[in-house]
């Protein structure tokens, strides 16, 4: 059983797709494309979204690429790994960064980023990571945080790789030019899709000189037309298709709540077990449990793994110092028991406390996910 931060284990029906192959230019798959991108539009409350076969670093390197200039001033909010590789993104393209970073373990208050607003006034756009998946903390208050740089009248580009489809994102709602995610994790896909979500305000801020690859306008124009400009991983088109649907047939919403239900009840079994975590109420994520372990970080990887459970380490600063627990894709109350069981067993502990009915997955898709291998 994986509970990494992904990829994730994935439904039955969503991973048999993956081995579907057509002509990349037949009816079948412009009807893919076309069916996807709708779908996708109703998650991230966009306008398009854009597709692309690669990672979710390749939809944060589009979206940095397709959408800042060179030579614009960006402020970009640092607080973790993924949020250095991000920065490393939007000194590649060629704009000029104004930094601002937290230690691993920390992040900024809605006073701190109104500050460095006021402070560069002359700043068109801001970068940052929504959910921050190298020290399990997030901009919970996404909403707030967007709202306060579309007041000043900034581009707003959100990494949300490991947090669309675990908490509420609304692009067009609340204005966010662009979101990049990846299929492998909370939409609980197989890895190879980068999906951006764009706002009407952020098609117009699309830029054409991007490379071809990393060229979000024209990747929208080839899917005008249901298609995409290069040959795209079929394969990964049907699985994400598929998970694209059953997102849909549990809700939106309901997806949110089961994110949120889930990594609360596993942060609760946690700290009742001895482990440090970061972060707090106000900035925890809803995709990954990180902390540090009653036992060395190596020894709770390794017992857990004894017992058919595969958790992260850390990365980066945090390497070999905590442990990081996924609870995105489709983690649901027989998972995180199945955690709590494993904890209790390894640590010696009596932990009983069971989780939330959020926490659960409707049956017809609780079905597909076997948490016994």
């Amino acid at each position: 059983m994986m509970l990494i931060p992904g990829p994730v284990n994935v439904p039955r029906s969503v991973a048999q797709n993956s081995t579907v192959i057509v002509n990349h230019r037949s009816e079948k798959f412009r009807g893919v494309v076309a069916q996807l991108e709708q779908l996708l539009k109703g998650a991230f409350f966009s306008s398009r979204v854009a597709l692309l076969s690669g990672s979710g670093t390749l939809a944060v390197e589009s979206m940095v690429f397709s959408l800042l200039k060179r030579g614009e001033k960006v402020i970009v909010l640092t607080y973790g790994e993924f949020s250095e590789r991000l920065l490393d993104s939007v000194v590649k393209r060629g704009a000029s960064p104004v930094v601002y970073r937290k230690p691993f373990g920390e992040i900024f208050s809605e006073d701190e980023i109104k500050e460095i607003l006021d402070i560069n006034k002359d700043a068109t756009a801001i970068a940052f990571v929504h959910n921050e998946t190298s020290t399990g903390m997030a901009f919970r208050n996404l909403r707030r945080v967007v709202g306060l740089a579309k007041d000043r009248g900034l581009k707003v580009l959100v990494d949300s790789v490991s947090g669309f489809g675990a908490y509420e994102i609304r692009v067009n709602d609340w204005n966010i030019d662009a979101v990049a995610t990846g299929s492998q994790k909370a939409l609980a896909s197989v890895p190879g899709m980068g999906l951006v979500g764009l706002s009407e305000e952020g098609i117009r801020n699309l830029q054409d000189d991007a490379p071809n690859y990393l060229n979000l306008k024209l990747h929208l124009k080839f899917q005008d037309r249901r298609e995409t400009p290069f040959t795209p991983a079929v394969g990964v088109f049907f699985s994400t298709l598929r998970a694209t649907e059953l997102l849909h047939q549990e809700g939106v919403e309901r997806r949110w709540k089961r994110h949120e239900a889930c990594a609360r009840f596993v942060r609760s079994i946690t700290s009742k077990a001895g482990f440090s975590l970061l972060g707090n109420e106000s900035n925890f994520s809803n995709t990954v449990v990180a902390g540090s372990p009653p036992i060395s970080p190596k020894s709770m990887i390794d017992e857990l793994a004894k017992r058919g459970i595969e958790i992260s380490g850390g990365m980066g600063e945090l390497k070999d110092k905590i442990v990081r627990i996924g609870t995105l894709g489709m983690i649901d109350d027989r998972a995180v028991l199945r955690l709590r069981y494993a904890l209790s067993d390894i640590l010696k502990l009596d932990l009983n406390e069971v989780p939330t009915s959020d926490c659960k997955l409707p049956e017809v898709i609780a079905q597909e996910i076997d948490w016994d291998n």
